[in-house]
């Protein structure tokens, strides 16, 4: 009943995104600990318009006030080390990536965030085009972004990219699935004989990542066709990754399309899971952060970006003991976990193209959901 309770929200926030003016008061939920601010002498400028290629420029002077992440990964550890760095307050809270772009739209007429870090470069584009997000500043940064990073960095820095991992692999059951009869593409996947299952793109941050590179790569109406077909035959559309692992374990489904943090640590942990990462690519997941056009602490939201985008912090990040640490960082010369194929391609939809058509491919599975 939750889930169905979320997904219908955040299907009214997607048909009623024009609304503005609709903002809360309320503060946003708090997690962790923050420290007192302190300044460290940014310059100030005059405030910018959201708009590209505005001449005016967002003010950076220090304000004092704290500012709130609103991220779907990372943010217990992110919120401390950005504090004790650079002398900012942050209060990072966690939100899965249907429930922050929720929250982002209710508070639309007053917004509580200030920066974003998310999965979804799709979703986050759908923002900037609509004049939520601070653009035109150039972290110095940008210079120390990969070949790749450079080629998925927007032309309005309306958002920067800080990692990509796949919103999906192909993870059987290898008690109820031989390697030989396991999906290794994913046409494959789709024409598989038994249940399959993936996470819902209305609510988990990488599921629409996975659903877009599929609508992206045969087309609208065909890929309408084959989720028809494969629906009939048996896929398990779950809230979030979680809940899609314990059923692949369980043996409720026999075969996934996994986000790769969940199909590695299951794999890992000893559970019968076997990974494939197939030859054509997997569907990417792009993690970016955005900086409010509205944030209170112009000077802290741009630190915030630049110390996410630092090589230091990303490969700090690829460490961890957490199967967040899977994914590639952004930040040229940052090594990556070992466990992962090295020379796995990824399947990501031009921004545009993901953002425009987001709100009718989540629609369309809510419809099919409720059938």
């Amino acid at each position: 009943m939750k889930t169905i309770k979320i997904r219908m929200l955040i299907m009214l926030v997607l048909v009623s995104i024009i609304a503005a003016g609709c903002g809360s008061n309320a503060s946003p939920a708090q997690t962790g600990s923050s420290q007192p601010p302190a300044s460290n002498g940014a310059p100030s400028s005059n405030e910018q318009a959201g708009n590209a290629g505005s001449n005016n420029e967002q003010a950076s002077e220090d304000t004092g006030e704290k500012i709130y992440l609103y991220g779907n990964d990372f943010v217990d550890v992110i919120g401390p080390l950005f504090t004790e760095q650079t002398g900012y307050e942050l209060e990072a809270v966690h939100y899965g990536g249907g429930e922050a772009l929720a929250k982002i739209e209710a508070e639309r007429g007053n917004p509580q965030w200030d920066v974003l870090l998310m999965d979804g470069h799709g979703s986050i584009r759908s923002l900037a085009d609509r004049d939520f997000l601070l653009t035109g500043w150039q972290p110095p940064e940008i210079e120390l972004l990969s070949d790749y990073g450079q080629s998925v960095l927007p032309d309005d820095y309306a958002y920067f990219p800080v990692g990509i991992h796949a919103a999906a692999v192909i993870a059987y059951n290898k008690g109820l699935v031989s390697a030989e009869a396991a999906p290794k593409t994913w046409e494959q996947f789709f024409s598989f004989d038994g249940p399959v299952g993936h996470a819902d793109p209305a609510v988990a941050a990488p599921a629409y990542p996975l659903v877009s590179a599929f609508f992206h790569k045969w087309g609208v109406d065909e890929a309408k066709e084959l989720y028809a077909k494969r629906m009939k035959d048996g896929l398990h559309v779950y809230p979030k990754n979680g809940p899609v692992g314990q059923a692949l374990v369980s043996g409720e489904i026999h075969v996934a399309a996994l986000q790769e943090h969940n199909a590695y640590s299951l794999k890992e942990a000893g559970e019968p899971i076997e990974v494939i990462w197939p030859d054509e690519g997997a569907p990417g997941s792009l993690r970016v952060a955005a900086i409010s056009k509205h944030t209170k602490n112009p000077a802290a939201a741009k630190a915030f970006v630049s110390f996410i985008m630092q090589p230091e912090t990303q490969q700090l990040l690829t460490t961890l003991e957490s199967n967040d640490s899977f994914f590639t960082p952004m930040a040229e010369g940052v090594s990556t976990r070992e466990e992962r194929r090295e020379d796995g391609t990824f399947m990501l939809p031009d921004a545009q193209w993901a953002a425009e058509h987001e709100l009718e491919i989540k629609t369309w599975f809510a419809d099919q959901n409720v059938k």
